[in-house]
C-alpha cells in the first residue's frame, strides 16, 4: 500500500468513534482494531447495526435486538428490565465486554453489564466483535465485545419523537434534538419506558420458593447528551453523557410485597482528539461509568455500586508499511456496597501495541497488550490475524490469540456465610482461540462462514468459587445479508458445542444450534416483514439435570409512511403465543402487539 494512500485513509480516520456517522455507517467499523477501517478489510468476525436497521427492526429493547444477532445467545430471569446474560460463542456472560462510546460499563461485582437498562432510543449504532479480544481490550473480552455508540449531531437542527403503546400496559415516549452550527455540534435525548409486565416466574412447580403470580413491571427514565467543538478545523474537544434510571420488579415468594431492583447506570466522558502531524493522530479520553443496583425486598435491602474512573490515550501512526497503534489505559475500580468486602478497590494499568496493513491481496493484523492489575499482577495477551483476497468477491481469513478474564469482586471477596464466600486465591481465567473464515460479497449481498475453537483454562465455577474447570467452545457461524430489489433478507445459523471438559457436561443455557431469519419488503409506502428465531434445547444447570426445551418464535411487523416526516409502526411479537423459558422457571412474553408513531424532521 502506498504511503500517500495511507495518509488519505489516515486523514479520514481522524474522525473518532463519536462521529462515525459522518461516513457510510454500513461500511466503517472501529471495534475490530480500535481504528477506523472498512468492514471489508477487517479480519475479525463482526456485525454492524446502523440506526436505520435499529428502527426497521422495531425491537423495544437492546437485549431483544442483540438476541437476534449471529453468534449471540441470551437468557433473562423474567421480562423487560430483568437481568440479561449475553453469551457470545458460548462464553460466559461475564466474558462479554460492553463498551459505550469506548468506555467499559461491566460491573466489577458481577462481571456483567446492565444491558437491559440501556434504551435503544439513545443508540446510534452497535458493533459486535465475536471471539476473544483481550489483546485489544484486556479483561472481560474473553468471549467478545459489544460496542454501543450514542447519537451525535451534525448539520441543520433536527428534532425527532416517538410514542408507542402495547400489551402489558406498555408505554414508551422518546424525544430528541440534534444538529450543528459552524464548529459546534450537539445532541440531546430523553425518554421513558413503562410496562406493568407479567409474572417473572412461570410456575410454583419450577420456582417453588420464588413464585408469585403478580405482575412484575419495569419503569425507566433515560437521558443522553453529546457536545463537540472543532478547535481548528481538525482537532476536536467533546463531552458525552448517557444515564438511565430503572425500576425492575421481580418475584421472591408468595408475599404481597413488591420486591424490586432500583438500577442507575451512567457513563460520561471528556475527550480531546488531535492531529499532531501528517502521520500522527492522538486521542485522550477521561471518563467515568457507574453501575448502581439497590435491591429492596420483604426481608430487607442491599446495594452494590461499581464506579470506574477511566483514562485512555491512543496514538495512531502511519508507518512505511501499515498503521501502528500505541495506547495506554488506566482503570480505577471501586465498589461501594452494603456488603462488607475485604477489598473494595483495584487499579489496572494497560499498555497496547498494534499494527495493521493491507498489501495487495494480503491483510495483516497484530496486537499485543500487557495488563498490570493491583490484585493479581501481570497478564500479557496477543493476537495475530491474516486475510487473503481471493478475487473481487471472496476473502479468506484466519486469526489466533490468547485472552484472559479477571475474577470479579464477588468471586474474590464476598463475605463468608453458611453458603460459602469469595476466594481471594482465584487466578484469572485464560483462553486460547483459533478461527478461520470465508467471506463472499457482491453488490448488496454478503455471506460469511466462521469456524472457531476456544479453549478456556482456570474456568471459575461453583460456590465457593474455584479454578476447577476447563471449557471447550467450538462451532460455526454462517450469516447472510442481502438486498434483492425491494426485498431485504438476513439469516444466520449458529452451531455450538460449549462443554465443561472436567465434568463432561454442557455449559448452562447454551443451545447447540440457533437459527435467525428475517425477511422484509418495501411496497410503496409500506415496509412489511417477519422474523423467526429457532433456538435448540439447553440445560439450566451445570449438572445438566434441568432441561430447557427448544422453541421457535415468529414475529411480524409493518411500517407505513404517512408523510416524509411521519411513520406509523406496528409489531406483533410471538404470534403463536409460544410459552418458552431462557432461564429455568422464568417466563417470557406471550403474544403481544406494539403500535408506535415516529416523527423525524426533514
Amino acid at each position: 500500500m502506498h504511503r500517500s494512500f495511507l495518509r488519505g485513509v489516515f486523514a479520514t480516520a481522524v474522525l473518532s468513534v463519536f462521529h462515525a456517522q459522518a461516513a457510510n455507517l454500513s461500511s466503517v467499523i472501529v471495534t475490530a482494531t480500535r481504528q477506523q477501517q472498512h468492514v471489508t478489510d477487517t479480519l475479525g468476525d463482526v456485525s454492524v447495526l446502523t440506526r436505520q436497521e435499529i428502527d426497521q427492526a422495531g425491537q423495544s429493547t437492546l437485549a431483544d435486538l442483540l438476541a437476534r444477532q449471529p453468534g449471540i445467545q441470551m437468557s433473562a430471569n423474567g421480562g423487560p428490565g430483568a437481568s440479561a446474560a449475553i453469551f457470545i460463542r458460548g462464553a460466559e456472560a461475564r466474558h462479554t465486554l460492553v463498551l459505550v462510546d469506548g468506555l467499559r460499563i461491566n460491573s466489577a461485582t458481577t462481571g456483567q453489564s446492565s444491558i437491559e437498562n440501556i434504551s435503544l432510543a439513545d443508540v446510534d449504532r452497535v458493533e459486535i466483535l465475536r471471539g476473544p479480544a483481550s489483546a485489544l481490550y484486556g479483561a472481560d473480552a474473553l468471549g467478545g465485545v459489544i460496542q454501543i455508540f450514542t447519537r451525535h449531531g451534525q448539520g441543520e437542527p433536527r428534532a425527532d419523537a416517538f410514542i408507542g403503546l402495547g400489551r402489558y400496559q406498555t408505554h414508551q415516549v422518546d424525544v430528541g434534538l440534534r444538529g450543528g452550527s459552524g464548529d459546534l455540534s450537539y445532541s440531546l435525548r430523553a425518554g421513558t419506558h413503562d410496562t406493568e409486565g407479567f409474572s417473572a416466574t412461570a410456575s410454583a412447580g419450577r420456582q417453588p420458593y420464588a413464585y408469585n403470580p403478580d405482575r412484575d413491571g419495569f419503569s425507566q427514565r433515560h437521558l443522553s447528551a453529546n457536545l463537540a467543538y472543532r478547535l481548528d478545523g481538525r482537532d476536536e474537544i467533546g463531552l458525552s453523557l448517557l444515564h438511565a434510571d430503572g425500576v425492575n420488579q421481580y418475584d421472591n415468594g408468595p408475599g404481597a410485597f413488591n420486591d424490586r431492583i432500583d438500577k442507575a447506570n451512567s457513563s460520561s466522558q471528556l475527550y480531546l482528539r488531535q492531529r499532531l502531524g501528517v502521520d500522527w493522530n492522538s486521542q485522550l479520553r477521561l471518563g467515568s461509568s457507574v453501575d448502581d443496583n439497590r435491591t429492596i425486598g420483604a426481608a430487607g435491602s442491599s446495594r452494590f455500586r461499581t464506579g470506574q474512573q477511566q483514562f485512555h490515550w491512543q496514538n495512531d501512526v502511519i508507518l512505511p508499511v501499515g498503521i501502528a497503534l500505541l495506547a495506554y489505559e488506566r482503570n480505577e475500580q471501586q465498589v461501594t456496597s452494603s456488603t462488607d468486602y475485604q477489598v473494595s478497590r483495584r487499579a489496572i494499568d494497560s499498555y497496547l501495541l498494534g499494527w495493521s496493513a493491507t498489501l495487495g491481496a494480503h491483510g495483516f493484523q497484530a496486537n499485543g497488550r500487557h495488563d498490570r492489575n493491583s490484585q493479581f499482577g501481570h497478564r500479557t495477551t496477543g493476537q495475530l490475524g491474516y486475510g487473503y483476497q481471493l478475487g473481487r468477491e471472496w476473502k479468506a481469513r484466519a486469526a489466533l490469540g490468547t485472552a484472559f478474564n479477571a475474577p470479579t469482586f464477588n468471586q474474590l471477596y464476598w463475605p463468608r456465610d453458611r453458603f460459602g464466600g469469595g476466594n481471594p486465591l482465584l487466578l484469572p481465567e485464560r483462553a486460547r482461540n483459533v478461527e478461520v473464515g470465508l467471506d463472499w460479497e457482491t453488490g448488496d449481498q454478503k455471506l460469511g462462514l466462521t469456524l472457531f475453537r476456544n479453549r478456556v483454562q482456570n474456568l471459575i465455577s461453583g460456590w465457593p468459587p474455584a479454578n476447577v474447570n476447563r471449557a471447550r467452545l467450538e462451532g460455526a457461524t454462517l450469516a447472510y445479508f442481502g438486498l434483492l430489489g425491494d426485498w431485504h433478507l438476513t439469516a444466520s445459523l449458529d452451531l455450538l458445542e460449549a462443554r465443561d471438559e472436567a465434568a463432561r457436561k454442557r455449559l448452562p443455557r447454551r443451545a447447540d444450534q440457533q437459527l435467525q431469519f428475517r425477511l422484509g419488503r418495501n411496497w410503496g409506502l409500506w415496509h412489511l416483514g417477519g422474523e423467526v428465531s429457532d433456538v435448540g434445547r439447553r440445560y439450566d444447570d451445570t449438572a445438566n439435570r434441568k432441561p430447557l426445551e427448544g422453541y421457535s418464535v415468529v414475529n411480524v411487523f409493518a411500517h407505513y409512511r404517512l408523510s416524509p416526516e411521519l411513520n406509523l409502526e406496528c409489531r406483533a411479537n410471538n404470534i403463536g403465543n409460544r410459552k418458552y423459558e431462557t432461564a429455568y422457571g422464568y417466563a417470557s412474553p406471550g403474544a403481544n402487539l406494539f403500535l408506535g408513531l415516529r416523527y423525524v424532521m426533514r
